[in-house]
């Protein structure tokens, strides 16, 4: 049997499968059903940046910046937890699985979390995930600027926490090598890729607004298998798949590409925790017929890093969708 243990974060994880945050994770109970199915790690549910700045407000502090989707998610999901239970979800899961346990904080930068972070640390978490989520409206506000945020917010929660950093981040960047490597120097270990954001869409019987599909679909694992190619050995950074991985082809697709680690969610909604050993056994299935002896010995084989013709991965598709090559 092909050895399917890997390193995420400088973690030791029985194999690559890591239980994304969301839902399922909100619990101990939930934690334990990702272990007790075969996960290699999870990731608790984030905590809103606006759910610690709830805790401040309700002491005299004063609100600022919001996010735009947190009121929606906190009144739908009914998750108005506050920081204290957080910590206490951190402590029990911790006691109920013998797998890595990582925290997750959906921030959008300021101070509020500061000190949080520093809890986070001294309450058990094995790591500590940054969702984070701008969205930006300004027409004044620079990619720079904006990206300089991003820098910052991880240089804090990684001196504050004291543990493991990871970055879970969207697609859109102007230079995502560039800041993967701006993120890596502010002492980020991880990156997520990519963050699946909140989609909208319209009614057009009430000619209102509406959300969009809610989870990704087994065709949206391309851009984040294109980008992990691109990274992988660039960059010091461990690198998780973070959308559309479904199944075990595009597992060993996206391990191929450099992944480290492969977040899973939406399929396990759809599915059950079950798909976990599915998705693992058709792993191990395909290495044992190719007679490879572990992850490593195919992580980044199909990467831009280590192919004679790098060019390919910047150019091949776009080539072939103009001319129609197919």
């Amino acid at each position: 049997m092909a050895d399917m243990k890997t390193k995420y974060l400088g973690l030791s994880l029985k194999n690559p499968i890591v239980v994304a945050a969301s839902s399922l994770t909100s619990t101990p109970g939930g934690v334990k059903k990702a272990a007790d199915s075969g996960a290699g790690a999870v990731v608790l549910k984030s905590l809103f940046e606006e759910q610690l700045r709830a805790d401040i407000q309700a002491v005299g502090g004063s609100a600022g910046e919001s996010h735009p989707e947190a009121d929606a998610y906190l009144s739908e999901m009914g998750m108005h937890a506050g920081s204290g239970e957080y910590l206490k979800l951190i402590r029990d899961a911790k006691g109920e699985v013998d797998i890595p346990v990582i925290a997750s904080v959906n921030c959008i930068g300021g101070p509020w979390w500061t000190e949080f972070a520093e809890q986070v640390g001294k309450s058990g978490a094995d790591a500590l995930e940054l969702n984070i989520a701008f969205l930006s409206t300004s027409p004044d506000e620079t990619a720079s600027s904006l990206e300089d945020r991003v820098v910052q917010i991880v240089r804090t929660a990684r001196s504050a926490s004291g543990l493991p950093v990871s970055v879970k981040l969207g697609s859109q960047y102007t230079n995502l090598l560039n800041l993967a490597s701006r993120l890596s120097s502010a002492g980020a270990s991880g990156l997520v890729l990519f963050n699946r954001f909140f989609r909208m869409d319209i009614d057009l019987s009430t000619l209102g607004l509406k959300a969009g599909p809610v989870h990704s679909g087994p065709e949206d694992y391309h851009e984040s298998l294109r980008w992990i190619s691109l990274l992988f050995g660039r960059v010091p950074c461990d690198l998780a798949a973070g959308t559309g991985v479904h199944d075990h082809e595009s597992a060993l697709k996206v391990t191929l590409a450099g992944a480290r680690a492969i977040q899973l969610c939406s399929v396990v909604y759809q599915k059950g925790f079950g798909v976990i050993r599915t998705i693992l056994e058709g792993m191990e299935t395909w290495l044992d017929q190719r007679k490879g002896s572990s992850l490593d010995d195919i992580r980044g084989k199909l990467s831009r890093f280590t192919s004679r013709s790098p060019a390919d991965y910047e150019r091949l598709q776009y080539i072939k969708a103009l001319t129609g090559i197919y």
